[in-house]
């Protein structure tokens, strides 16, 4: 269906059984979905008094939780995504076994992964579209089912709202993009209407988006062993750098050894390749974390509109803020579109309020709740939000100039 809403419960069932539900449920999220060992000591690393309780709430139904020392373990790897057992352990002291070991499962559980994506060096070099479609009502789940086998639709969101299903689409041209509604989105059964815009620049990107789990001293001290980006733009690209990103795609942290192999080069050179892919921004490694025990359970997508002469100024003015997640602009008269992370329903308003304080010129044309991710950059996302399957991801997106 293209909105969705919320079903009152059946006369027949008492207040009285909603009530004991409720006392039985919430307990159990505080008791029985518990951490490993020292998770007493492990909450100190809690961003704000709130982060435990949200994530109790949106996360109870998760077969095993993650707990925070390993949110701590996802935001180095955030922010140090190749970083090895050792480095990771002296940030967070922990012994290097017990690092590799928890990353083992949540890897394996599909609580998080490392992938990589095209960095802003390339982004002129393909062309990304937002559509948003509405949907024939009971076809829903056929035509998401339809989108997610798809390599070049990257990202698919079940909105709230007139138009239920917004997918972001990734190939070479506007004339590819044309191409692709044309022959694929236009026809396919379902599907009673689209609209689709083009985005024409990326202002903040989930790359940069953490989850806030370490101090300071555990954020210097991973930095520190980081290679800052160094922009160039020069770079020729051949079909073996094409391998690495699909490699990197596929496990950001696949080992060097294994890279050459896959790849069919030696060692030295996918280092030095993918070395240079990474040092200079042209692809970028990210740490994804099932979002419902994130702690910012709930995300949102806001279209904004601004003066063109105040996008810089506007962006800025709100880049930072730890629920911006990204931010893009887009052809059409609502040129912002935000993608953002909140502590709970009722934070999307306050956001709100804190956007208009800092851009006045900012004006906020529609807003819908994320009611799931079914596909986040090439990975096919549970009902819980883990990663259960891969999309190889489509070369468009990157193509060797």
């Amino acid at each position: 269906m293209g909105s969705a809403g919320v079903e009152a419960a059946p006369a027949s069932i008492p207040t009285s059984g909603l009530c004991l539900l409720l006392f039985i449920t919430l307990p159990c999220c505080d008791t029985t979905c518990g951490g490993e060992e020292q998770k007493a000591d492990d909450r100190s690393r809690l961003h704000d008094a709130g982060f435990r309780q949200n994530r109790s709430l949106y996360s109870c139904r998760m077969q095993d939780l993650v707990d925070e020392t390993d949110l701590a373990l996802l935001n180095a790897l955030q922010v140090a995504p190749r970083g090895s057992w050792a480095i990771l352990g002296r940030a967070l002291d922990l012994d290097p076994a017990t690092v590799a070991r928890r990353w083992r499962r949540l890897q394996t559980e599909g609580y998080a992964w490392v992938t990589c994506a095209v960095g802003p060096p390339r982004h002129n070099t393909f062309c990304l579209a937002y559509i948003e479609i509405e949907c024939v009502r009971g076809e829903f789940d056929a035509v998401q089912d339809a989108f997610v086998r798809q390599p070049e639709v990257v990202y698919i969101h079940h909105l709230t709202g007139p138009r239920g299903l917004l997918i972001v689409v990734a190939r070479s041209s506007p004339t590819l993009i044309s191409e692709y509604i044309r022959d694929t989105v236009e026809p396919m059964p379902g599907i009673r209407s689209y609209h689709a815009e083009i985005r024409t620049a990326g202002h903040v990107e989930p790359s940069r988006w953490r989850l806030r789990s370490l101090d300071q001293d555990q954020q210097r001290a991973l930095e520190a062993g980081t290679e800052a980006e160094k922009r160039a733009h020069d770079i020729r690209l051949e079909a073996v750098d094409q391998q690495i990103y699909q490699l990197l795609h596929e496990d950001g942290r696949m080992p060097f050894t294994t890279l050459a192999e896959r790849a069919g080069v030696s060692e030295p050179t996918v280092r030095r390749r993918a070395n240079r892919l990474l040092n200079s921004g042209i692809l970028r490694l990210r740490c994804e974390v099932v979002q419902s025990v994130s702690g910012w359970p709930v995300s949102a997508v806001l279209w904004a509109a601004t003066p063109p002469t105040h996008v810089e100024s506007t962006v800025q003015s709100f880049a930072a803020l730890p629920q911006v997640r990204l931010c893009c602009s887009l052809t059409g008269p609502r040129n912002l579109l935000l993608m953002v992370w909140l502590r709970s329903l009722d934070a999307l308003p306050q956001l709100e309020g804190t956007l208009y304080e800092r851009a006045p010129e900012l004006t906020i044309v529609d807003r819908a709740i994320c009611l799931h991710t079914a596909k986040q950059l090439g990975r096919v996302l549970s009902r819980e939000g883990r990663a259960t399957a891969q999309v190889q991801t489509t070369l468009e997106a990157f193509p060797v100039l």
